[in-house]
């Protein structure tokens, strides 16, 4: 794809809708979860004391455990 010599003459000014939309929504949303995810990590730590390492280590391992069993069930039905 080539960019014609009037391409900016043709452009509109600012963003796009979608990259506005996703800028001013998405990821503030995302940063919104990310952080209330590492206060929940941080508060569960202290109550727990544990790391907040060994947390994450033992809720993946969990969820590294649960898949397999659902890979493997699925094996044995079919």
């Amino acid at each position: 794809m080539t960019v014609g010599r009037d391409y900016m003459l043709k452009k509109t000014i600012g963003p796009s809708t979608p990259k506005y939309v996703f800028d001013t929504k998405v990821v503030p949303g995302l940063v919104n979860l990310a952080g209330g995810v590492e206060v929940a990590l941080d508060r569960a730590a202290v109550r727990l004391g544990q790391r907040p390492a060994v947390l994450v280590a033992g809720a993946g391992g969990a969820v590294a455990l649960l898949m397999a069993g659902l890979w493997r069930f699925g094996l044995q039905r079919s």
